[in-house]
């Protein structure tokens, strides 16, 4: 399309889900916008794209999202696409130390198969990437056969994160930003990268530096196993849970007293 139409490939991205981010491939895909469609429907082989979806989704299930963006055949269903976002892995293999995560630019739309975090800084990496938030993973995702399936409701979003000084960002900032600067000699896939038994040394030990450095944050003891951060990690979670009960429940009472006060005038 590009060599018949120049002009087209300010319209193309790359398309990347978890399979696409773990081996190092990507796809193909048309980002188009209502802003610019006055460019784009000027490209034959672009409308053709577009009519084909238009029929697709008309002929789709009346209750699902296809049949709801009929009449948007050009949109895909999440217009997100940010200067930079961290790109998690919905879909990853039981046996890594480590869910292979990475950085996308906008030059690459995430697929539904991923979750992204938008313009995430190295400090979030780093927390995301540690072995105490991997124990906290393998406790709270689900499961595709037997990989891990990452949560953003039951992992993400439970998560507790470490009290943390601006020193100590840094500390943990370098530490990733390290292990970004490991993998990039290898020129291979993270699916390699993080195979265990392939796993380069340099890259472990980068990653056992961060480890440490997490955790740390939490406590100034190191922990003996993965047992050991896991309950860690639950007690934290179960003390997070009970200070925002009474937190709400606090709300709660001025508003009670307020309404006995009422019946005491009456």
């Amino acid at each position: 399309i590009i060599a018949a139409y120049p002009e087209a490939e300010a319209f193309f991205k790359r398309l990347k889900g978890s399979k696409e981010i773990i081996n190092d491939s990507f796809r193909w895909c048309l980002w188009l916008t209502d802003t610019d469609r006055a460019q784009w429907e000027q490209i034959p082989p672009i409308v053709q794209h577009v009519d084909a979806c238009r029929a697709y989704r008309e002929q789709s299930v009346k209750t699902g999202d296809a049949y709801k963006l009929r009449d948007k055949p050009w949109s895909f269903r999440e217009q997100i696409n940010p200067d930079s976002a961290l790109v998690i892995p919905r879909v990853s293999s039981e046996r890594r130390t480590y869910v292979p995560m990475a950085f996308v630019n906008d030059d690459t739309i995430v697929g539904d198969s991923a979750f992204l975090i938008p313009n995430a800084t190295h400090y979030q990496f780093g927390i995301l990437s540690s072995r105490i938030h991997m124990c906290w993973m393998s406790l709270t995702a689900g499961k595709l056969e037997t990989r891990y399936r990452y949560s953003r409701d039951l992992t993400y979003n439970t998560f507790v994160w470490p009290q943390s000084t601006p020193e100590q960002q840094a500390k943990i900032t370098d530490l990733a930003e390290k292990i970004l600067l490991k993998r990039k000699p290898y020129m291979t896939s993270l699916a390699e990268l993080y195979n265990p038994e392939t796993m380069p040394d340099d890259l472990k030990q980068a990653h056992e530096d961060l480890d440490l450095a997490v955790e740390r944050l939490y406590r100034p003891e190191p922990f003996a196993d993965d047992e050991e951060r896991t309950n860690f990690m639950l007690q934290l979670y179960a003390e997070a849970v009970k200070r925002a009960e009474q937190a709400q429940q606090a709300k709660k009472k001025p508003a009670r007293a307020r309404k006995a006060r009422s019946s005491n005038v009456k």
